[in-house]
């Protein structure tokens, strides 16, 4: 019976270890599972975290490539539209200049010719205000603009060759008359003369045609007018006024009111060549550069 009772116990005790050792390798096995499910974690969560770093990374890049094509696309509409707007700007220039150019050469018609001059005031504020923002050659020019010009108005070409016909001829009666008057008989003698002398007797000399220096004291009243109509036949406003500041006398006097509307006309008319000369540049520029693009294009 004591024997049986140690086999007992030995093998109660042999149980008791075994589910020690079974308790022990479950609590190992579930200590490993748990450290491989840490690490498969670990390694799941690195994995999706590099996956998603270069998604991002090849997101951004891709994202990047396009901003850069609008910032392009941007900047070239932005040069276009400075460029378009540019050009529209050089041809509302152009047409004001032109504008401005019609309103010098030719008087309004439907009235007296002599009395529709206009101020010119309109065609000069739109030329101002189709000019680039305070450029000097703009305000240059239109700062030449006589002030006679700007608020009366100019005498066209053909009013002043009409008018000059008329203060040649009384200038030709009058040649021998000073400035401050003389008596009766100085009058008819003069007169007399202005029919005795054969207009246009002796040529211009050459050299004298070729705007060469000359002698103006030789000159006589007849001389001087006979040159100036010389010119103006010509079209040359501008020598014919040299000439007629030339004369003394009564002839000057006559022809004073002449003189100052032609020099108004000759400065409103160099001012606006120069206007119309700097809008040709500018749109010739323009012109230029997208002539230039659309080859580049090609």
């Amino acid at each position: 019976m004591c024997l049986l009772g140690e086999q007992k116990k030995f093998e109660d005790e042999i149980r008791r270890q075994l589910k020690l050792q079974e308790q022990v390798h479950t609590d190992h096995l579930q200590e490993a599972l748990a450290i491989k499910e840490q690490e498969t974690d670990r390694k799941l969560k690195r994995a999706l975290s590099e996956q998603s770093e270069t998604d991002s990374l090849k997101y951004k890049s891709q994202l990047a490539a396009i901003v850069g094509r609008l910032r392009g696309l941007e900047a070239a509409l932005k040069a276009r539209m400075e460029e378009e707007r540019g050009a529209s700007n050089a041809q509302i220039l152009w047409s004001a200049c032109q504008a401005l150019a019609r309103a010098v050469k030719s008087a309004p018609a439907g009235a007296p010719v002599e009395t529709t001059i206009r101020p010119l005031e309109p065609e000069i504020k739109a030329v101002t205000k189709a000019a680039p923002k305070e450029d000097p050659l703009v305000t240059a020019a239109i700062q030449g603009i006589p002030e006679e010009a700007a608020k009366r108005g100019v005498f066209p070409e053909d009013v002043l060759r009409a008018r000059f016909l008329k203060v040649e001829q009384v200038a030709r009666r009058l040649a021998m008359v000073p400035e401050e008057g003389a008596s009766l008989p100085i009058y008819f003698l003069s007169y007399l003369q202005s029919y005795l002398i054969i207009k246009n007797a002796n040529p211009i000399p050459q050299y004298e045609i070729e705007d060469k220096p000359i002698d103006v004291n030789k000159l006589n009243t007849y001389d001087i007018l006979h040159r100036a109509r010389y010119w103006l036949d010509r079209g040359d406003f501008k020598m014919t006024l040299r000439y007629m500041n030339l004369l003394k006398g009564a002839p000057k006097s006559i022809a004073r009111d002449w003189m100052n509307e032609t020099r108004i006309l000759l400065e409103t008319q160099q001012a606006v060549d120069t206007l119309l000369a700097y809008a040709g540049a500018i749109g010739l520029v323009f012109l230029g550069a997208g002539d230039s693009k659309v080859s580049q294009n090609d």
